[in-house]
This record gives C-alpha cells, sequence and structure tokens, in this order.
C-alpha cells in the first residue's frame, strides 16, 4: 500500500488544506485501495498465490485501505464538502459507492458445499429456507460443478462448453440428442423438476421483489431503458429471426427441430471453419486487435484461458481489473493490467469467438481515461457488454475470416449471419425468460421457456425438460441476461455509427482503437451510458441495426 500523508482533523501536515486538495488526496487513496481489491480478487480467481496465507494477507491490505479510506472521509467536515462544486461532489458520492462495492467479499464459489453435497435434499431444504446469498452462492457452485464435470455417455468428462461445441460438430442426430441428455444434471442442479421446490424458483421469488425496486419507474439507472423496452427489443429480435429463419422453414413443411439440434445447425460455419487449434486462436486474436492499433503487450492485457491444477473453476468466462489505468507524472497513461479468464479447450471458432469478445473487453479497460472516481466499467452492463460486441461481431462476416483465417474454405454470407446470431436470438430468449420469471415468479420456467422457443425459435417443445438452465448468467445475477440483449442492439447500432465515420476496420485499422477509446472508452463513469451512447450514434438507440443485420440470414 502506498503510503501517504496522514489526515489530523482540520490541518493536513499541520497546514490548511483546501477541499480540493482534500478530494484530491482521497481520489488517490480510492484508486489504490480499488487496485488492492483488485490484486484480491485476481487471486482468487487464479488460484496465484497458493499459499492461503499470501491471499488471506492481500485481503487485509484490501480491508484496511477501505478502513483508512473511510476515517479520511468520516472526518471530512460538512462545510468541505458544501465547498466543493458539483462536479467534484458527484466525484465523491461515485467514491463512496466504489467504497461499499469494495467492502463485499463474497466467499470462494464452491464455499457453500460444505455444507452438503448438491445432491443433498436436506441441504437444499435448509439453504431454500434460508434464501438470500447462500441460496444464491449454493445454486451458482452447483451449477458451477455440474458444469465442470458432464459425463459424455462414453467414458470422458466433459465441461459444458465442450458439450456445446460437440452438439455443433456431432452429425448423428441420436448421438447429439444423448449429448444433451446429459446435460440433463446441470439443469436439474438449478432448477430440480421444476415443482415448487425448485432451487431456481426460490431464488427468484426472493430477488424479484428487488429487482423490480432496482428499477423503480422500470427505468435502467445507466441508460435510461425501461424493462418493458428490453423486452421489446428481445422480441423485435426474435420476430426478425422468425421471419427470415424459422417462417420460410415452416413454409418448406420442416418440422420443428429438436433442441439438440439448435446448436447443429447454428454450427455450420463452425463446421466449415474446422478447429483452429488453441495456439492459433490467441494469435489471430492478438494480430487482430494489433492491427486496430489495440496491441496487447503494451496494454499489459494477461491472458488465462486453460483450467490447471489450482485454479478454481471458470463456468463463465469473464475479464476484470488487475489494476486500474492510471495518469503518470509525465502526462500519459497506464492501462492498469486487464485480465482474462476462460477455460478455452481446442480453439474452436467458438471459442475464438468468445475470446475475441473478452479482449474487448480487456481493451475498454485499458482504454479508460478519467479521474480515480469514475475509474470503474460504465453505469450500464448492457453497454459493458455491448463494447466487448463491437469487435467481436466482426467474426460473423465472411470477408474477416477470409482475412484472419486465410485457409478456410468460403462460407455463404447468409450462412455465416444466420450462424453467429443464432447466438444472439438465444440469448435474446434468454433475456424474454429473465425478464418474464422476474415479473411473474409464480410460473413455472419450463413453460415459459418452452412457449418462448416453440413461437420464436421453431423449437419442439419439451416443458419436461429445464434445459433453459445451461445459461450460467441465470443463477449468477438476477436480470444479467438482459444486458446481452440490449447489448446485441447497443452493439450493432454503435458498429453502424463507427462505420459511418471510419469505414470497415476488418481488414485493419491502425487508429481505431484511439478513436473508439476517445469517443467511449475513455468514460468510466464519468458520464451516464445513456450519454455515450447518443453521442456516438448521434441521437436515441433503435433496433433497427440488428433487425437489419438479422434479416440477411435470410439471403441466398
Amino acid at each position: 500500500m502506498t503510503q501517504r500523508r496522514g489526515w489530523r482533523g482540520r490541518v493536513w501536515d499541520d497546514r490548511a488544506v483546501t477541499p480540493d486538495e482534500l478530494l484530491a488526496e482521497i481520489e488517490a487513496r480510492y484508486l489504490d485501495a480499488r487496485e488492492a481489491r483488485d490484486r484480491y480478487d485476481v487471486a482468487v480467481a487464479t488460484g496465484e498465490p497458493s499459499d492461503p496465507e499470501a491471499v488471506a494477507a492481500l485481503r487485509r491490505v484490501a480491508e484496511d485501505d477501505v478502513v483508512a479510506l473511510t476515517a479520511i472521509m468520516g472526518g471530512m467536515p460538512a462545510a468541505m464538502r458544501e465547498a466543493l462544486d458539483p462536479e467534484r461532489r458527484r466525484a465523491l458520492d461515485a467514491i463512496e459507492a466504489g467504497i461499499v462495492a469494495s467492502e463485499a467479499f463474497s466467499p470462494p464459489v464452491g464455499a457453500t458445499l460444505a455444507t452438503g453435497d448438491c445432491a443433498n435434499a436436506d441441504a437444499w431444504r435448509e439453504v431454500i429456507a434460508a434464501g438470500g446469498e447462500p441460496l444464491q452462492r449454493r445454486l451458482e457452485a452447483c451449477y458451477t460443478a455440474a458444469a465442470g464435470a458432464i459425463d459424455a455417455g462414453d467414458g470422458t468428462a466433459l465441461t459444458r462448453a465442450q458439450v456445446l461445441e460437440r452438439l455443433g460438430a456431432e452429425p448423428e442426430g441420436a448421438r447429439r440428442r444423448d449429448l444433451f441428455l446429459a446435460l440433463g444434471p446441470l439443469w436439474r442442479a438449478v432448477n430440480g423438476d421444476d415443482a415448487d421446490g425448485s432451487p431456481y424458483r426460490a431464488y427468484v421469488a426472493g430477488v424479484a421483489p428487488m429487482w423490480r425496486a432496482k428499477h423503480d419507474g422500470d427505468a435502467d439507472p445507466g441508460l435510461g431503458l425501461r424493462r418493458r423496452e428490453i423486452a421489446e427489443w428481445s422480441i423485435a429480435a426474435l420476430d426478425a429471426w422468425k421471419a427470415a429463419v424459422v417462417d420460410p422453414a415452416r413454409d418448406r413443411g420442416e418440422p420443428p427441430m429438436e433442441p439438440w439440434d439448435w446448436w447443429w445447425r447454428a454450427g455450420d460455419a463452425q463446421r466449415a471453419i474446422g478447429v483452429i487449434g488453441l495456439d492459433r486462436a490467441v494469435a489471430v486474436n492478438r494480430a487482430y486487435f494489433a492491427s486496430l492499433g489495440a496491441d496487447l503487450g503494451e496494454l499489459d492485457v494477461r491472458l488465462d484461458l486453460t483450467a490447471r491444477p489450482g485454479r478454481p473453476p471458470v463456468p463463465v468466462a469473464f475479464t476484470t481489473f488487475g489494476g486500474r489505468p492510471r495518469q503518470r507524472s509525465d502526462g500519459s497513461w497506464s492501462p492498469g493490467a486487464p485480465l482474462i479468464l476462460e477455460s478455452l479447450t481446442d480453439g474452436g471458432f467458438g471459442e475464438l469467438a468468445e475470446l475475441v469478445h473478452e479482449t474487448g473487453h480487456a481493451i475498454h479497460i485499458a482504454g479508460i481515461r478519467t479521474r480515480p472516481a469514475y475509474t470503474d466499467w460504465p453505469d450500464s452492463d448492457a453497454l459493458t457488454e455491448a463494447l466487448a460486441d463491437v469487435p467481436a461481431y466482426d467474426l460473423a462476416e465472411p470477408r474477416w475470416q477470409r482475412r484472419w483465417l486465410p485457409d478456410v474454405a468460403p462460407i455463404a454470407a447468409s450462412v455465416s449471419i444466420r450462424c453467429w446470431y443464432a447466438g444472439v436470438v438465444l440469448d435474446a430468449a434468454w433475456a424474454l425468460f429473465e425478464v418474464r420469471m422476474l415479473l411473474d415468479p409464480t410460473q413455472r420456467p419450463n413453460e415459459v421457456w418452452t412457449d418462448i422457443t416453440s413461437t420464436w425459435l421453431g423449437i419442439a417443445p419439451h416443458p419436461e425438460w429445464s434445459w433453459w438452465a445451461i445459461r450460467g448468467q441465470l443463477v449468477q445475477e438476477a436480470g444479467y441476461m438482459a444486458n446481452y440483449a440490449a447489448g446485441s442492439v447497443l452493439a450493432t447500432a454503435m458498429r453502424a455509427a463507427i462505420r459511418r465515420r471510419r469505414g470497415s476496420w476488418i481488414d485493419g485499422d491502425p487508429g481505431w482503437y484511439a478513436w473508439v477509446r476517445d469517443a467511449v472508452y475513455r468514460h468510466g463513469l464519468e458520464r451516464p451510458s445513456r450519454h455515450v451512447v447518443e453521442a456516438l450514434v448521434g441521437g436515441p438507440v433503435t433496433p433497427d441495426a440488428l433487425l437489419a443485420e438479422i434479416s440477411r440470414a435470410s439471403r441466398g
């Protein structure tokens, strides 16, 4: 921890201190405290250091920094706060909110399993009765355990991601069905038998009132979106998919597809591309971002991509701050130390797409250029996800594939677009499912999911299976799937706006990163997300750009 001067009531080192001087000191300490917490979080996520005492020491430093900062802020006279102009008071408010976030130390995923095996009905009844965080943590832990060890039926244990990859590659329908049903322990860990005693149903019933209160007046605080608008955007995307893909198939007399065939039909492009290899996927990812002016080495982006002994499981890929961007004494900027955590296996096209998405998060972190109070993710998770997809959506384009995977056989644009946006509309379906469950937790989840997937995706109804529960975000944070639905709208709108100003960047644009950084990334929490997006796109966001992209799936 960086040592700084001591606070002595109304004086600083025996001299009068101005409100601006005190705020500058608070901000400097705040940035140090956030970085201390980042170091602890990274240690927990990576398993490094492996010594529990070393990890505990990192936690103590993070806690001590927060205590010290809280004491300084508590000693700030009211007159000093009042002497700050509105912008500086807003910065102080952001720091206070960040301190509250830094004080929450959740146990590592899996810790809740100490109370009993995930198949222990008595343990589930006890934790369902407790509700709240114990239930959410156990749900997440049991999901993680099940997702990491799925019996493929051939003597091998697969992860959830590997099963979905195989569903897209397995030519035999019967084998695809077996692979799909092998996911049963995963969805049963979340939803049981869909009866009243379901852990997920208890979880949703518990969090729904808080979720609705958070969206007071239906409005998302960052983007100014109303939850009904997010549902409408999801339905608009699903309607576009139905018109482009499902209705033509029905007109041809094709029966509804089985759920295990969804990944097969969405995997046409992936099968044509074949296995890339993990080393090559990493190299392509680096080269692509370097062509945009975002050198991952210069930005200190760390990749932690494969499972290893001692590293906790990573059921859902994520990117986090390994350190915060900060301005150096010479006026230049340190990019912090963004960390990408995934569990990749063979480097297929789907894994490459996920890696590009997470790298989109990393260059966003590295591009924050604002005062310490605002050095964090934006105030909208939907914008955060959208910004990661601005470069990632390039992978849908045959031109990108020819440029960065030149040995791959050409793929028809309509096929490539259909395969890419199949994932987008499936996320829209999950978002709509979650919104409907949170608005009315008394519903049976399987029936809600079956209605959505049979109506818009052309999937045969199977209300006996809780296959919706294979999406980990559903048990990690209530309402988070809406960020993907809104994010796809924001991503396509921002992509269109950037193209209008700079043209296509698929073949490379060395000035792209600096331009997008200054237009969007740099703000952190400094400006409301709605203002950032509308300044870029030139007005209110609509789903028109997304609907236009989905419609390309119907073109021959």
